[in-house]
């Protein structure tokens, strides 16, 4: 099974354009950062995009793990180089974590914080870097998205190219 990092930049149509997404995207500094994430536990990949189980959490949500259908046009994939073994530990991990609470405290902490700041809530980036950390993998385990996307980058490859139509 193939595990991928889906990220939405903050100019995603995806988005609600809504103050916290401006917050986050303001707190992840640059042009046009990461500004969600979620890890993608591949079941099929098709022209039209990636299909699978996908675990993640939004602002004031529970933490999920269900099937997902993912566009190539809107999505910002980083391929993770693991084995079946590790692969299902962070599909553990996920499962494991599925209803926990939104962490309220470490979202508005995280950009002066950088750290954990509850065990059992979490906000997007924290409980992928938990995934990741259960596979084996050695990253922060708080940090904004834009942070995670820029720390993955020796750990993962970019994957899923999107579909570009040429002209002549």
């Amino acid at each position: 099974m193939k595990m991928l990092l889906a990220f939405l930049a903050s100019d995603s149509e995806l988005l609600e354009s809504h103050f916290l997404n401006k917050a986050a995207a303001w707190a992840g500094g640059g042009a046009n950062p990461m500004i969600h994430v979620e890890v993608v536990f591949v079941d099929r990949e098709a022209r039209e995009g990636i299909i699978g189980r996908s675990c993640s959490i939004h602002y004031g949500g529970k933490v999920f793990l269900e099937q997902k259908r993912f566009s190539r046009s809107q999505w910002r994939f980083r391929s993770v180089s693991a084995s079946e073994k590790q692969v299902q530990a962070a599909l553990k991990f996920c499962g494991d974590h599925v209803g926990e609470g939104f962490n309220k405290t470490g979202f508005f902490l995280q950009p002066l914080a950088g750290m954990r700041v509850s065990s059992n809530t979490w906000f997007c980036s924290e409980i992928v870097a938990g995934a990741l950390n259960a596979a084996g993998m050695k990253v922060a385990p708080s940090l904004h998205p834009n942070e995670l996307f820029k720390a993955v980058a020796d750990l993962t490859a970019p994957d899923c190219p999107r579909v570009v139509t040429m002209k002549f």
